[in-house]
């Protein structure tokens, strides 16, 4: 399997600019030693031999972690994060570090200083792959690894799945480790599991949250009714018209497929969100990258100098104001969740534009997703409807912070309810 995708990666990688590193040799020395175990009759799971991409914000052992940056002098980590461990002791194979926005910080996933990656959706023209997680997003939707780590602070794994028709998860924080991650807002930040169907992306989820030496777990599957909430996207924001009608044909696909969906608001709108997490991120990552901005300015991609640049007007009295008004939205979230299980939201507002036609200063690509972040809640990006262009509209599963199992089990049954309508319009 290793050597199928690193052709495959040699070929295409330098059309879709997914991988900034390739680690050729080492996956091939690990395939060749999971290879031996199997003949020995020793599996390690369903990620035995299965190669992995990650991230170039997560840390892997003798490799430099530069976070989508040319600015910053970094030297090799002297050892693999947690959540890679874990992967390793799985039997997955680390096949690469992607390209990503720099410091994780922007939506489109773009990077001017390092390459934007290419969404595969797309050949014709080079459109947006979304972001930060952008060169995870790729590689995967591109058939260059059929698994990869992506992290999200405000959207940034859910964003770049929605735009490239994949399922990327965002777990409920603290479930997953964190060390070895170079962070960008450390009490919204979450490594997530990006894959091509719900059962691939829970088999990667599986392994980055189980204690060592834990057996492989099912994917969960929904054992009651549940009382699923329709976020109200009117009242909440703006969207395209595109996919405001796809998310309610898909709302209403389920519905009529027998799950009980009923109205839902939000305790806040998008226009808090954004200036409430602008800060909140904004902060820490002027605390966190400031010094590059200040010493090697002409090296940052423009994007990320223009809103470092922008979030120094942030001071730490609005700081640790924001945390407290924080706390007490997710208190009202919880209240107003109380009799229902889980919500339903588009994931991104509009389809992927091409490069060439955003605004980089804006970022709307997050307007949907940085509430989950916000409210510490868990969310799955889910692939819904086909577009006559090629693209893929993508719905947004919604849960409790700790409740992850019953999304994942959820978003498998939505997978399996559009996946029969679509056969049945082909």
């Amino acid at each position: 399997m290793v050597d199928i995708y690193l052709a495959r990666i040699e070929i295409e990688n330098g059309f879709h600019h997914a991988f900034k590193s390739v680690f050729a040799d080492d996956a091939r020395r690990q395939a060749r030693v999971l290879d031996e175990e199997l003949a020995a009759g020793k599996w390690r799971g369903p990620l035995h031999g299965v190669p992995v991409a990650v991230k170039d914000n997560i840390d892997i052992a003798g490799r430099k972690t530069t976070a989508g940056s040319l600015a910053r002098e970094v030297t090799a980590a002297i050892a693999d994060a947690p959540v890679i461990e874990r992967l390793r002791a799985a039997g997955a194979v680390i096949i690469g570090q992607t390209h990503m926005v720099e410091f994780a910080f922007g939506g489109w996933g773009t990077n001017s200083a390092m390459g934007t990656p290419r969404n595969p959706l797309d050949r014709l023209h080079h459109r947006v792959p979304g972001g930060s997680s952008s060169g995870s997003a790729v590689a995967v939707a591109a058939d260059l690894a059929p698994l990869a780590l992506g992290t999200d602070t405000g959207g940034s794994v859910r964003i770049p799945s929605a735009m490239t028709g994949l399922v990327g998860f965002k777990p409920s924080w603290g479930l997953t480790p964190d060390e070895g991650l170079t962070t960008l807002c450390r009490r919204f930040d979450v490594i997530g599991p990006m894959a091509r169907n719900v059962e691939d992306c829970w088999a990667l989820f599986d392994v980055m949250t189980a204690a060592s030496g834990s057996e492989a777990r099912k994917l969960p599957v929904l054992d009651r009714p549940l009382r699923i909430g329709i976020a109200d996207p009117v009242a909440y924001g703006s969207y395209s018209m595109r996919v405001l009608t796809a998310f309610y044909e898909v709302c209403d696909l389920l519905s009529r497929s027998g799950l009980h969906l009923a109205p839902f608001t939000l305790p806040v709108d998008v226009s808090e969100v954004l200036a409430r997490t602008g800060c909140l991120i904004g902060h820490e990552a002027v605390r966190e990258f400031g010094a590059t901005l200040s010493s090697t300015p002409d090296a940052l991609d423009r994007g990320a100098h223009y809103r470092l640049s922008d979030a120094r007007r942030f001071t730490p009295d609005d700081y640790e104001r924001e945390w407290g008004i924080r706390n007490q939205r997710c208190a009202e979230m919880l209240q107003a969740m109380t009799s229902f299980d889980a919500l339903l939201f588009p994931t991104v507002p509009v389809l992927p534009p091409r490069l060439d036609e955003i605004i980089e200063r804006a970022m709307p690509l997050g307007d949907l997703t940085r509430v989950v972040n916000y409210l510490d809640l868990c969310a799955m990006a889910l692939p819904t409807q086909h577009t006559p262009e090629g693209l893929r509209h993508s719905l947004q599963v919604i849960g409790r912070k700790g409740g992850d199992n019953l999304i994942f089990a959820l978003s498998a049954e939505i997978e399996r309810i559009v996946a029969d309508a679509e056969g049945e319009v082909c």
